[in-house]
């Protein structure tokens, strides 16, 4: 048994090299430990790639390759800070092809967790066990192991106690380390990625094509529903695709965005991006698309912030103009309806067309009681008109003319609104849709709130959600698209703040029984003092007006 070649590719850089980096922390939960692994297992020409985290990655954060593996001597120094096999000078910085070129990153894990690392070269018999716990070396021995590395990373802030406090819930948690994984993935289909969290596999993405993978990351988009995207130049080059406006999800927040196959964040570009959709798409919807742009490395700069997400570019003007151009082009060849002039006017100029004044959110809801008991002594006199309206006498002496359909959304929103617990209804056919991995871990997240509300999900195999139960009192037929406006906030890369005000909409609108009514004068009198204890019982929750206070002057109008 013999151990090959010990040469060294990782050095220390000097000073000089070092002030010149964004250095800082790069652990900031989770997921941030997830992505620099999984940098490092993509630099070492890996090609299979497996993900394993338990409570979020909280208790374990696993990352397995088959990639070239590193010798003794490189499995100690890829622990000390500022040590690489990417740069020895600063001009280095300016030519980079590779991800992980810090080497800070494993530094910066040991630093606040335990690690262990197994390695082996392929011209190695045997490969190294090395374990650093928060910053101190415990163990180096060689030990038998299959080719590439694995590294695992256990009690991640154990002794960091407020940073440790500052994590989320297991699921949110889980939900970031999906988001990350899933960027490597979409910057790499030809490479074999697995994901794994508590034991159980929650998706394996074998190498395809770049829209067969995105497509098995997104079960709910089809090949028709993308274009794609192409177009070379001298100094740059884009290729991907992007998703016509009509399929696009509704709460859709983000677009990806890909420089050297990196992911980044930029504004600038982005926001030409959304120029060319601002009249095709709703104004709180962004459009979904994943562009994945070329540039010569001496012409964009990752080196600004630690965590590389972010680039400057030389050419950034260039590089929106085309991208608006290719955006614009690849959306004419569709099948889409334009309109007339959008082809020929710069996207600097376009306008958005005039949308409804928008109703006034009602103030904080206070739980008013929405089902009170009768009232004794009281006498309503009531006609109902075409089965919807309803023409309502009271004991003051009032006449009200209500709008049967809004009253009751109205009632049903805040009642949602309250977040009191609400008695599910069983569905006899449970309403049913795909939903990508990340949808599924929101869901997840979000399931005890859900039930609480009386809506009861399922999440199958991880991609796919079943609507059991609806709250108490909804029709059956509103199911499914209860389901949609839930899907609809689970596909936001943030929750929406406003994402309960959202669901209560959808549950009054598509929940409220339709008409024709059939009312008792139990009922009347009930929804009645119901319709009196809401905040808003001027107003639907789209902002349709309810009733109307039919007095004398306002009946002599009519006929005037």
């Amino acid at each position: 048994m013999t151990i090959s070649g010990l040469e060294q590719r990782i050095r220390v850089l000097p000073e000089s090299v070092i002030n010149q980096i964004a250095a800082g922390e790069v652990v900031l939960r989770p997921a941030s430990a997830l992505k620099e692994l999984g940098d490092n297992a993509i630099d070492a020409e890996a090609q299979h790639l497996s993900f394993w985290t338990q409570a979020g990655g909280k208790a374990l954060i696993q990352v397995t390759d088959d990639g070239i593996g590193m010798s003794p001597i490189d499995a100690e120094l890829c622990f000390e800070r500022h040590a690489t096999s990417k740069i020895s000078q600063a001009q280095d910085l300016y030519s980079l092809s590779t991800k992980g070129f810090r080497g800070e990153a494993l530094a910066s894990i040991a630093a606040v967790a335990e690690v262990e690392l197994f390695t082996r070269r392929p011209t190695d018999e045997i490969g190294t066990h090395v374990v650093i716990a928060f910053g101190k070396k415990r163990l180096s021995e060689p030990v038998r192991c299959a080719v590439g590395t694995t590294v695992i990373v256990r009690k991640l802030f154990h002794r960091v106690p407020v940073r440790r406090k500052s994590l989320r819930s297991d699921l949110t948690e889980h939900r970031h380390n999906l988001q990350e994984f899933f960027r490597l993935a979409y910057a790499h289909p030809e490479r074999h990625f697995s994901f794994y969290h508590n034991g159980q596999l929650v998706i394996d993405l074998p190498p395809a094509s770049l829209l067969e993978r995105i497509l098995a990351i997104h079960p709910e988009l089809s090949e028709e529903a993308v274009i794609a995207l192409a177009e070379e130049t001298p100094l740059f080059s884009v290729q991907g695709y992007a998703v016509l406006p009509e399929f696009t999800p509704p709460g859709n927040r983000e677009g990806f965005l890909f420089i050297n196959s990196r992911y980044i964040r930029h504004p600038g570009i982005q926001h030409a991006i959304s120029q060319v959709y601002r009249p095709l798409l709703p104004p709180e919807v962004r459009p979904l698309y994943w562009v994945f742009l070329e540039v010569p490395p001496s012409q964009v700069d990752v080196n600004v912030t630690p965590s590389k997400t972010e680039a400057r570019l030389v050419h950034e003007v260039e590089i929106r103009k085309m991208l608006s151009s290719v955006f614009r082009q690849a959306l004419a060849k569709s099948k889409l309806a334009l309109p007339a002039d959008w082809l020929s006017r710069p996207s600097a100029v376009l306008e958005v067309p005039p949308a409804a004044p928008a109703t006034p959110a009602p103030p904080r809801i206070t739980a008013p009681a929405l089902d009170l008991p009768l009232s004794e002594g009281t006498a309503l006199q009531y006609l109902l008109l075409q089965g919807r309206f309803l023409v309502l006498n009271t004991s003051e002496g009032e006449s009200w003319l209500i709008d049967l359909l809004g009253a009751h959304e109205r009632i049903l929103y805040e009642r949602y609104l309250c977040q009191q617990e609400v008695l599910p209804q069983g569905l006899l056919f449970p309403a049913l849709a795909s939903a990508s991995p990340l949808q599924c871990a929101r869901i997840a997240e979000l399931k005890p709130i859900l039930q609480a509300q009386g809506l009861e999900v399922e999440i199958r195999e991880g991609k796919e959600i079943v609507l059991h139960a609806i709250p108490a009192g909804l029709r059956p037929a509103g199911a499914g698209p209860i389901l949609e406006a839930l899907l609809e906030v689970a596909a936001a890369e943030t929750l929406p703040p406003d994402w309960r005000e959202r669901m209560a909409r959808h549950i009054a609108r598509y929940g409220a029984l339709r008409p024709p009514y059939t009312l008792t004068p139990e009922a009347v009198q009930t929804l009645w003092q119901s319709l009196l204890a809401c905040e808003e019982p001027n107003y639907s929750p789209s902002g349709r007006r309810i009733r109307f206070l039919l007095s004398a002057e306002a009946l002599e109008r009519l006929f005037t």
